[in-house]
């Protein structure tokens, strides 16, 4: 019974927060990518749009010293917006 109700709270929270793991590894993948270091505008969809708080997140745990940056991106339904990724500094 316990297995049973935590599969349904854990899907109950990702249904909730609009991501799952998949949409982070999809965002530090396009983060990763080195063109947009150099100024290309992003492609987001909303999924890893809601992501990128848990990303950053993650980012300024591991890494002592991660700085903010600003990224262009055009997110999917909500239009070009100016968002922060952190990063190694």
């Amino acid at each position: 019974m316990t297995r049973f109700v935590a599969r349904w709270v854990k899907a109950a929270q990702d249904r909730w927060r609009a991501w799952d793991e998949r949409d982070v590894v999809s965002l530090s993948q396009k983060l990763t990518d080195p063109a947009v270091r150099s100024g290309v505008i992003l492609d987001l969809t909303r999924r890893e749009y809601r992501a990128l708080r848990e990303f950053n997140r993650r980012v300024i745990a591991s890494t002592p010293g991660a700085v903010f940056y600003p990224l262009l991106a055009r997110v999917e339904g909500r239009g070009l917006r100016q968002l922060r990724r952190a990063d190694k500094g």
